[in-house]
């Protein structure tokens, strides 16, 4: 058996601490844009493996309503539109504490705007940012 903890999972933007998260279990969510790679099989039956070196990948991120964490995102986010010249692309270090999990991401950028949406209930709020590189590392786990 496996385990896991929420609270042992360390998630910083451009050293930031993200830990505000909604509800659910995929508050988080790291995807790769493409396959690693293709196979080419040719009318002899035959194959050619193409490698992708695209290693671009898009993180979702869904936050608590009113959260410090939306504002900091949110800061980041109008910089990049009202000044690309002077934002910093985004890094993304993420570390599962508990069991050594390691994900890594550099120059991101925010790819979409954030719906807001409001009712008797309080609502997550989504982030959606794009990495140009990022890797992972996942290991075996505390059993």
């Amino acid at each position: 058996m496996a385990i896991y903890d929420q609270k042992q999972l360390s998630v910083l933007i451009n050293g930031y601490e993200i830990s505000d998260w909604g509800a659910g279990a995929d508050v988080l969510k790291l995807a790769f844009t493409t396959d690693s790679g293709s196979m080419k099989i040719g009318s002899n039956g035959t194959g050619v493996f193409v490698a992708n070196n695209d290693r671009s990948a898009t993180l979702t991120l869904k936050l608590k309503q009113h959260s410090r964490d939306n504002k900091f995102l949110n800061s980041l986010r109008l910089l990049q539109e009202g000044n690309l010249k002077a934002f910093t692309p985004l890094t993304l270090e993420m570390r599962d504490l508990l069991n050594e999990d390691l994900i890594s991401a550099t120059r991101g950028y925010f790819t979409k705007r954030p719906e807001v949406t409001r009712g008797s209930e309080a609502n997550d709020t989504t982030w959606t940012i794009v990495f140009e590189r990022a890797n992972v590392n996942l290991e075996q786990g505390v059993a």
